[in-house]
């Protein structure tokens, strides 16, 4: 009796460890196609050796905005002629960086409206340069040998039009300036500031 059991499991088990063996022996075409994508995956997940990938890059504009205690957004807008948009391969992840050309970036300082008339002004600087990069990752810009000129201007929108570089209450040349966005506040920096003009 016992024996019997013996030989009907073993005749039971000997067909599903056959089958068990052929699955785990046999070799299909999509288990290579399956093995060939795992390794291809793996180079790409381990590879920092790929090279930059670039794109050029006619009259860019970006356009920043930020929100405000006040319920006001100020304005950040940074144009060039042209532009190289680099992608370089880090760790997985792709640094973007563009390389700017023939910059003039606008930054609202403050928006202003008057309790009396409710005239509406602002304060806004006017950045201009031969060159620049912004880091699209860290959103920080930076350039060298800087125009910056301040201004008050009317209405709390940017000018559209070129504007008269005398009706500025400030003007100087910055050997470099930065800034990143950070929160409500961007973060300006610019290093040796000489004042060439002041507007009384």
């Amino acid at each position: 009796m016992f024996k019997r059991k013996i030989s009907f499991s073993l005749a039971l088990l000997l067909p599903i460890l056959g089958l068990w063996a052929y699955q785990m022996t046999v070799l299909r075409s999509n288990d290579f196609e399956r093995y060939e994508k795992m390794i291809e995956n793996r180079e790409i997940a381990s590879s920092n050796s790929y090279s930059p990938t670039n794109q050029e890059r006619k009259q860019v504009r970006k356009d920043i905005w930020f929100s405000q205690d006040d319920c006001a957004r100020l304005h950040y807008q940074i144009a060039s002629e042209s532009s190289l948009l680099t992608l370089t391969p880090v760790k997985n992840k792709f640094e973007v960086v563009e390389t700017l050309d023939k910059i003039k970036c606008w930054m609202q300082d403050k928006l202003i409206k008057d309790g009396m008339d409710e005239t509406l002004t602002q304060q806004a600087r006017l950045i201009e340069a031969e060159s620049g990069v912004y880091h699209h990752t860290s959103q920080e810009f930076i350039a060298n040998d800087v125009t910056l000129s301040l201004f008050r201007l009317p209405g709390h929108q940017l000018p559209k039009d070129p504007i008269n570089q005398d009706e500025a209450i400030l003007r100087g040349i910055a050997h470099d300036i930065s800034f990143y966005f950070s929160g409500k506040t961007p973060q300006f920096q610019a290093r040796q500031f000489e004042a060439t003009m002041v507007k009384e």
